[in-house]
């Protein structure tokens, strides 16, 4: 779990902690939503790109992977980049995540 204004380099230090690809969770301050990104291990068959400016911010990630749908990004202690994959936001109230009873009911006859 993260904070929105932590430092991009230092979160993702933990993250080379783990092998294999991690969740990382971050609450959004302004909305209270959690949200959740899937970064896979840095890894030599995608593009190198520059590695990410020390003032990046966590956020920032999270912000781009969300309009783009994934996001490609180094930092300093990767030699190969990673993908970060953002996972939508869980709406409970949405009736579109879950078919009504009555629609369950009918298919199982």
């Amino acid at each position: 779990m993260t904070q929105p204004s932590e430092a991009l380099d230092d979160v993702m230090g933990l993250v080379s902690v783990h092998k294999g690809p991690v969740l990382v969770a971050m609450m959004e301050k302004a909305t209270g939503e959690l949200k959740f990104l899937h970064v896979s291990e840095p890894s030599p068959v995608l593009e190198v790109v520059p590695a990410s400016a020390p003032r990046c911010k966590i956020n920032g990630l999270f912000s781009h992977a969300e309009r783009t749908g994934m996001a490609t990004f180094r930092v300093k202690y990767w030699k190969y980049s990673a993908v970060a994959h953002a996972i939508p936001v869980f709406e409970s109230g949405s009736s579109s995540h879950c078919p009504s009873s009555a629609a369950i009911g009918a298919g199982s006859n």
